[in-house]
């Protein structure tokens, strides 16, 4: 439920709440270690054999520091069950508006390939189905996790994978044309196809390539010899047959989920019931936590902090390393991040729904429910004000407002890290383990 947007919110310092030890707590229970991934893909580790939280527990559970009281006794308790019955729903409801989405981009990307001029009715389309997935991204467990985790079918870098992206090897793919295989759209490595690949070939228009000049298409002669009409057009059959992907993949997703098919949706809501992949209600909610880490790793870091020449860049900034370089809209991809991260804080539907702030407050933690639901809409207010779509232009002309965001965003994440997983007894993504940033 959304909370009051507080600017300010008091604090008292903090009271760590270590229930059965520290959040990184040792092996006294039994540890079942799932997920060991290199690359830029999460890393989470559940326990499964000790004994869960109790999902109705409310009052007698201790706060952490800054909350308002103890729980409201005249409100009814939000357990753990509701809140994943809330997010079971909520998340299918996100991944069949963005299953329509893609049969739209398909269609429109199939009409492109046919006549230039509805090229500008695929760019919308790919626009308005990138939107809603960029909203989706905070929801990737499950069947759309990274391999190696509870339900995992890996469905997330099948339909869009920045950051692992290659401009050169989609450039090599258009001289041998070999997007034309039947099944390329759907097997293709990832960096080849999905919404990234999409991007590109819908809307840059340039005849040069990315690729190096001892590149077998340019030591060849195989890119120059294309006409800029010829590269047109082998843009746009590339970029429908990636679309076609994209809207299979979607599929998938969504019938992985769906009750009257794979039913994942079962297991999920039905934590430690026979077929479900997880064992108790809080392993679901940790690889929910663990999603939600996306808004650390992807947004604050990859996204914000890195083009900013905060982290991992070697000159002053590096603006060519944001996000949606050829579409120009990096910003409102930031910006719909947090909104899907705030339908996991503060529920769905405007907040009307179930969210962990719910939770929270059940706890007895009010104030942190009340500030990381300011800090949400802060940062939101904060990626509204860029006076421009594009962050590298923005970083450019106006870079404090860049850093602004960046500041905003790591209000909600050093709250996500410590606070929030204390709190609620979850585990920090082993990728972040010893993380102070």
């Amino acid at each position: 439920m959304s909370m009051q947007n507080h600017s300010q919110v008091s604090a008292r310092p903090p009271r760590r709440w270590l229930r059965g030890g520290s959040v990184a707590r040792t092996l006294l229970g039994g540890l079942f270690a799932i997920g060991l991934v290199a690359g830029c893909e999460r890393i989470a580790f559940y326990s499964t054999s000790q004994k869960a939280p109790d999902s109705n527990a409310s009052s007698s559970s201790t706060t952490t520091g800054g909350s308002t009281g103890d729980q409201d006794s005249g409100a009814t308790a939000v357990t753990r069950a509701m809140l994943l019955d809330a997010i079971a729903t909520c998340n299918l409801d996100l991944l069949d508006e963005f299953q329509k989405a893609a049969q739209e981009l398909d269609a429109a990307a199939a009409e492109a390939k046919q006549d230039p001029a509805a090229r500008p009715k695929a760019q919308a389309a790919w626009t308005k189905a990138i939107d809603i997935w960029q909203r989706a991204e905070p929801f990737a467990f499950g069947p759309a996790g990274p391999t190696n985790t509870p339900g995992s079918q890996g469905l997330r870098d099948t339909i869009y994978s920045w950051p692992l992206v290659s401009r050169c090897l989609v450039e090599q793919n258009i001289v041998s044309k070999a997007y034309e295989a039947p099944t390329f759209g759907t097997t293709a490595l990832i960096n080849m196809r999905g919404l990234a690949a999409a991007e590109y070939l819908l809307f840059y228009t340039g005849t040069d390539n990315a690729c190096s000049p001892a590149s077998a298409i340019n030591s060849s002669g195989s890119w120059a010899a294309l006409s800029a009409d010829e590269l047109a057009a082998r843009k746009a059959a590339y970029a429908s047959s990636v679309s076609t992907g994209v809207a299979a993949m979607a599929g998938k997703l969504l019938a992985a989920w769906r009750p009257d098919e794979g039913n994942f949706d079962a297991q999920f809501r039905n934590p430690g019931k026979s077929g479900s992949a997880y064992t108790t209600e809080q392993m679901a909610l940790n690889a929910v936590s663990d999603a939600m880490f996306h808004m650390e790793v992807h947004v604050k870091d990859q996204k914000l902090a890195r083009p900013l020449g905060i982290m991992n860049c070697e000159a002053a900034t590096c603006p060519e390393a944001v996000e949606s370089r050829f579409a120009g809209r990096s910003r409102t991809h930031v910006r719909n991040n947090l909104v899907g991260f705030r339908m996991l804080m503060s529920g769905c539907n405007d907040g009307e729904g179930v969210g962990f702030d719910d939770v929270l407050v059940s706890l007895g933690a009010t104030a942190l429910a009340e500030k990381m639901s300011a800090d949400v809409n802060g940062a939101i207010t904060a990626a509204d004000a860029i006076p421009v779509e594009d962050l590298a232009q923005a970083i450019a002309q106006n870079p404090e407002s860049v850093e602004q965001l960046h500041a905003a965003v790591k209000r909600i994440t050093d709250s996500l890290k410590t606070e929030f997983v204390t709190v609620l007894d979850l585990e920090l993504p082993k990728l972040l383990e010893g993380d102070n940033d």
